[in-house]
């Protein structure tokens, strides 16, 4: 009996020590838009699916052009100060072919300025990768749990728009944490505003994301005039942005972090690289896992991660710095500086335990000494908390972008980041 007894007792410490850790849970949900899959009952996720599965059919025909609404359909929850549509519009992949994608899009209640109604895009953090995780599955407000910058921002006039990106919420090929792909479906999200009906959309918009989608925002910010010249893009705001990817994977990889993360890249490195090796280095229990690990939505991935981090288990062998595929998917993926002539903000909470806050005081106290940003630091706020808690300040922001007024810029004082920087062993070249 003794043997079981104390199998028994270990499961159970196991379970208060996953119990205790939930703090790190909700660090691993992104926030805004993100936050779609908090609180989904499993069965009640399964039967929104079926109910969406007739929106969720991709087209057989699209058009060629990039940017235009395919189909939309009310989301069917109140929205204060606007109304919400998911929607599926064209974009295009890396070999130039137009593609579908879902996302939603945001018209605010008060009538369109002349000259067209400014655009917020807003590049979500980490779901997961199935089709089913997709933000714009949302069913209420409280999935989307956005309403400190999604509220404010439909109180300014703007049209907001939000993709999913390539490979959610419609089948296809995963992008997670591929930056010309993100772009592309961040630019032509913004393009669908213009063709939506009633959203009366002019050129001006800003970008916004948060932890992936942070990362997304950046290559936005590099790629947007090359992808779309027609739009002016004014300002990016990045929070908790996975930009130093190589300081986090170095700090997380043998971490929880890696077991709810790593899957959601290799939905997406293998294609995009097709002749590097990334299981090289995946353990024994991560190979075994991969194929039900990607099949989940990140809240369940997590738990899933906590658990297998608890009794021991590792998702990977060594460290993926040190892998050569790893390595030049890390390198590559990592968004280059922008244009230091495009304004920036930075937001960031000091005890974001996900994208570390030290990989981006190493992206602060670096990029200050090339370009002009705002910073933002919040202290004590998690990775989760940390668009929210921002966001009011992050549209005040944008508004005063919009209304051409010159940014404020931290960098001038020579203020180092309040958090030791991470040192980063693959910078970006």
């Amino acid at each position: 009996m003794a043997p079981t007894r104390s199998r028994g007792w270990a499961v159970v410490v196991n379970i208060l020590a996953v119990i205790g850790a939930l703090t790190l849970l909700a660090g691993l949900v992104v926030g805004g838009i993100a936050a779609v899959v908090l609180v989904r009952d499993r069965d009640r996720t399964d039967q929104v699916n079926t109910e969406l599965a007739p929106f969720y059919t991709a087209p057989a025909d699209i058009p060629d052009q990039p940017g235009v609404v395919v189909k939309s359909e009310p989301l069917g929850f109140d929205v204060v100060g606007g109304t919400g549509y998911r929607i599926i519009y064209t974009s295009q992949d890396a070999a130039g072919s137009t593609v579908p994608v879902s996302g939603m899009v945001f018209v605010p209640d008060a009538p369109a300025p002349p000259g067209g109604r400014k655009v917020l895009a807003y590049a979500h953090g980490t779901v997961g990768t199935d089709p089913s995780c997709a933000p714009s599955r949302a069913t209420s407000a409280g999935q989307l749990a956005s309403a400190d910058w999604l509220d404010p921002a439909l109180q300014q006039g703007w049209v907001v728009a939000a993709t999913d990106y390539l490979g959610l919420g419609l089948p296809g090929p995963s992008s997670y944490l591929i930056g010309g792909q993100e772009a592309r479906d961040v630019v032509n999200s913004v393009r669908a505003t213009q063709s939506f009906a009633g959203a009366d959309a002019g050129a001006d918009w800003v970008v916004f994301g948060s932890s992936q989608g942070g990362n997304s925002a950046l290559w936005t910010a590099n790629l947007a005039e090359q992808i779309a010249p027609e739009l002016d893009l004014q300002a990016v705001m990045a929070s908790v942005p996975a930009a130093e990817l190589g300081a986090t994977v170095e700090a997380q990889w043998t971490t929880a972090a890696a077991w709810a993360l790593s899957p959601a890249i290799l939905s997406s490195w293998p294609d995009y690289y097709p002749d590097e090796d990334f299981t090289a280095i995946l353990s024994e229990d991560a190979k075994s896992a991969l194929g039900e690990l990607s099949k989940l939505c990140i809240i369940d991935q997590a738990i899933d991660g906590l658990i297998r981090d608890k009794v021991g288990q590792r998702f990977f062998t060594s460290n993926p710095i040190d892998d050569p595929s790893w390595a030049r998917g890390i390198r590559e993926q990592t968004p280059p500086i922008p244009d230091p002539e495009l304004p920036m903000l930075l937001l960031q909470g000091t005890a974001d335990q996900v994208v570390l806050a030290g990989s981006n005081a190493t992206l602060q106290n670096q990029w200050c000494e090339v370009r002009p940003m705002t910073s933002l630091w919040l202290g004590g706020v998690e990775h989760q908390d940390t668009v929210n808690a921002g966001g009011p300040a992050a549209i005040n922001w944008a508004r005063q972008r919009f209304a051409g007024a010159e940014p404020f810029n931290t960098c001038e004082f020579g203020v180092p980041a309040p958090i030791r920087p991470l040192p980063n062993p693959l910078p970006r070249e």
